[in-house]
């Protein structure tokens, strides 16, 4: 038999989930974005979206498993792999939550985010199997079956795209320095549930901090702060200068939007200022937005009241002395958020992949010369090219 097989003289196809399990009426599948950005690692691929399940029917659903086919540009299939019901701990509990009822959408991060270097990724289809769900009934029978025992079934086709970065960048802080949040597979800015009618209502359509990194100064032992830290300067963030990553002009700057306070000495409750209608609606806080020319953007934010040292307009040079970290807008401490963006435009824009050049990655009393890479949460780095 295994003779025969690998004997054809054509590509071998394996079958997709159940052929018999018919179209799911009323559901649709799409990708956020449309064409996600397979970044290219030293350690493989990393491809991260999210998947918008919308249930327009009048049914119930369980998704019951999640079936990835990888092809190459050739159309042969290259690798295959699933979640599933399987199990006492089945995968598919990855996901999150499973049921999808009539009217709701459930927003799914990519659970197949890391490919091998040699791995082709020029189109990928998921397949999803549901199972209905409209009763105890069928609830509890559902728990009972295969995973390949499917209801209906519901695909999406996703084409890749890489992306290389036109803007030489570097680290827009000087010094030792902790990244809070990368953005690698666990970090929050990664997931953005667009297809949540909240999001929407925001005006959100496009998950601009999809790459960020947010940046803190620590102690020899890791501490943000000393003392109380309801007084801002005791936070070895606080007020310490920032610098343009890359030579542009300037989009947008603001600087006169008031720190937050902490309501108390444990810093777990915050208190944010009182501010005009229409004043931050963002709460971007202070905040530069740097055009790089060439349609990427440098959006810095959190920043320091009256520290701001540009305006609209003026042009700035690598390494410009910009502004200084505070504690303004959607921040939760004192930090820099710091994201590239394909647009100027916050919440439309989608992010895009950051690469730092010339700086140095500590791993505890050793360190290592990085020519350029991305960085990732938990890391600590100190830029080679400043002084």
């Amino acid at each position: 038999m295994h003779r025969l097989l690998f004997s054809l003289p054509v590509p071998l196809v394996l079958p997709a989930l159940p052929s018999h399990a018919a179209e799911a009426p009323g559901v649709t599948i799409s990708a956020a974005p449309e064409r996600p950005i397979v970044e290219q690692r030293g350690d493989g691929h990393l491809l991260n979206f999210d998947m918008i399940v919308r249930n327009k029917g009048n049914q119930t659903y369980r998704i019951a498993k999640i079936e990835l086919s990888v092809y190459d540009s050739g159309g042969v299939l290259a690798a295959r792999k699933a979640l599933n019901t399987d199990a006492f701990a089945p995968s598919i509990t990855v996901i999150g939550e499973q049921l999808l009822a009539p009217g709701k959408s459930l927003d799914i991060f990519n659970p197949f985010s890391q490919f091998k270097p040699a791995m082709p990724l020029a189109r990928l289809r998921y397949d999803f199997c549901l199972l209905r769900e409209d009763t105890p009934a069928q609830r509890d029978a559902n728990r009972h079956r295969l995973p390949d025992d499917c209801d209906f079934v519901s695909s999406l086709a996703v084409t890749p795209r890489t992306y290389a970065g036109k803007t030489p960048l570097m680290l827009p802080v000087r010094g030792k320095v902790f990244v809070w949040e990368g953005h690698d597979f666990y970090a929050h800015h990664l997931r953005v549930p667009l297809g949540n009618p909240r999001m929407a209502s925001m005006g959100i359509a496009a998950n601009s901090n999809e790459f960020a990194n947010d940046f803190i100064y620590t102690d020899a032992e890791g501490n943000a702060y000393r003392g109380d830290p309801r007084t801002l300067t005791n936070w070895h963030s606080y007020g310490k200068p920032l610098y343009a990553p890359g030579a542009g002009s300037v989009r947008e700057a603001v600087g006169d939007i008031p720190d937050n306070q902490f309501g108390n000495a444990a810093a777990t409750s915050i208190v944010t200022p009182h501010l005009p209608p229409g004043k931050d609606p963002q709460d971007l806080g202070n905040h530069v937005l740097i055009d790089h020319g060439n349609g990427e953007f440098s959006l810095l934010l959190h920043m320091k009241p009256g520290s701001v040292t540009v305006k609209a307009d003026d042009r700035v040079a690598q390494g410009q002395q910009i502004g200084a970290i505070g504690f303004t807008g959607d921040a939760i401490f004192p930090h820099l958020h710091y994201v590239l963006m394909e647009g100027p435009q916050t919440g439309k824009s989608w992010g895009l992949p950051t690469y730092f050049s010339h700086f140095r990655r500590y791993f505890g009393a050793a360190s290592q010369e990085v020519s350029r890479d991305s960085i990732n949460s938990g890391d600590f780095v100190e830029s080679d090219a400043y002084p």
